[in-house]
């Protein structure tokens, strides 16, 4: 149990630190080149962790097996996707804990498709994340850091939609007994193709490719090192544990995005910022503990 504290905390800082070099890649590289890595660097790292951990399935491709996958690898690759434009247009400190707060919509889909029971105190978190969403929105100003603050917000929720139903795929397809290892081999194989079609488009058009220097590896790599990490963490301590403690990545991101990032918030944002992080851990706790 302490192993999987321990790797909980690590996740929540590497998530963090991912989010903020990513952010300051997207505003300092062309989206060409930052997406190619992205997902270049998913692909080397999924397929590493199946090297090391089920190298059995090297070599292997099971149709119906890809085919079950394929919409938990749609969501993410869209997830990915669309989180760069969620970065490049608002201020992290707003668009983090938007992007963090996706189990709301994991409630929703949960009572909705999976008939899972809701509580009244679900919905009051529920609630109280919606409205500060909407809020935060209506506070929001352009600046220097935030040159479309509502496209960045917008952008945001999608991020939020499509971990969602990520999430609720994943918990349809697991019940078959599928592993994180099969999703993360079939990952890593569209994302190598996914990777190499950026680099064509990279090729014949005027866009030059990038040096991969340590900012842009930083930036592209974390999140999927965090990934695994989090993976391990569940495989060694107790969901109600490690879940809880992994989605703080948010408060640590907003913490170093105001340092490194030099990010100013109003008083305004803040309370709703606060809800936001503060009903999002309890919506995931409180359904954990259920």
């Amino acid at each position: 149990m302490l192993l999987g504290i321990i790797l909980a905390i690590g996740v929540a800082i590497i998530w963090a630190l991912g989010e903020v070099t990513y952010s300051k890649v997207s505003k300092k590289y062309d989206r060409a080149n930052v997406y190619m890595y992205t997902y270049l660097l998913r692909a080397n790292l999924y397929i590493l962790a199946v090297v090391l951990f089920a190298s059995g399935m090297i070599g292997e491709f099971n149709t119906d097996v890809f085919l079950a996958l394929a919409p938990i690898i749609f969501c993410d690759f869209l997830a990915s996707y669309v989180v760069n434009i969620a970065v490049f247009n608002g201020k992290l400190t707003v668009v983090s804990p938007i992007m963090a707060a996706y189990p709301v919509l994991d409630v929703a889909l949960g009572a909705i498709l999976l008939n899972e029971g809701i509580g009244t105190f679900q919905y009051v978190l529920v609630g109280i994340i919606c409205l500060s969403i909407v809020f935060l929105a209506m506070s929001q100003k352009k600046s220097k850091k935030a040159p479309h603050p509502i496209k960045g917000i917008i952008f945001a929720i999608v991020y939020m939609l499509l971990v969602a139903f990520s999430t609720y795929f994943e918990k349809s397809v697991y019940v078959n007994n599928f592993s994180i290892f099969d999703l993360y081999y079939y990952k890593g194989l569209v994302y190598t193709v996914v990777s190499l079609v950026f680099g064509l488009i990279i090729f014949v058009t005027p866009t030059k490719v990038k040096p991969p220097k340590l900012d842009i590896i930083k930036g592209c790599g974390l999140t999927p090192i965090g990934n695994i990490l989090y993976s391990c963490a569940l495989s060694v301590g107790s969901l109600t544990i490690v879940a809880p403690i992994s989605s703080l990545y948010s408060v640590i991101t907003n913490l170093i995005s105001r340092i490194v990032l030099k990010e100013k918030i109003s008083i305004k944002e803040r309370i709703f910022i606060a809800l936001i992080l503060i009903s999002t851990f309890l919506l995931i706790l409180f359904g954990l503990v259920l």
